[in-house]
């Protein structure tokens, strides 16, 4: 999306950011990106520096985890929490 900041990523580890961090973000911005790891592995996220406007229902920030395959999402954000999330919500 238009509001994906610094991107650095090799196949053993990376960095992701939004846009104009660390300073904040535009409105309306939305960001996604796809990680993938092989077969029989898994992916290990580490946060250093989250910072989300609460709001209920996440409608102003969110951050979504998810694996479609697994059918599972976890989010965070406004009154979200860690909880199941609807598919297709972004950070």
């Amino acid at each position: 999306g238009d509001g994906c900041g610094h991107t650095l990523l090799t196949p053993h580890s990376g960095t992701l950011s939004s846009k104009n961090y660390p300073g904040t973000y535009p409105n309306h911005t939305a960001c996604r990106w796809r990680l993938r790891a092989p077969p029989g592995t898994s992916l290990l996220l580490a946060f250093g520096d989250v910072d989300l406007e609460p709001s209920e229902h996440c409608t102003r920030s969110s951050l979504l985890l998810a694996d479609p395959q697994a059918g599972t999402a976890y989010g965070k954000g406004g009154f979200l929490g860690e909880t199941e999330a609807a598919p297709g919500r972004g950070a």
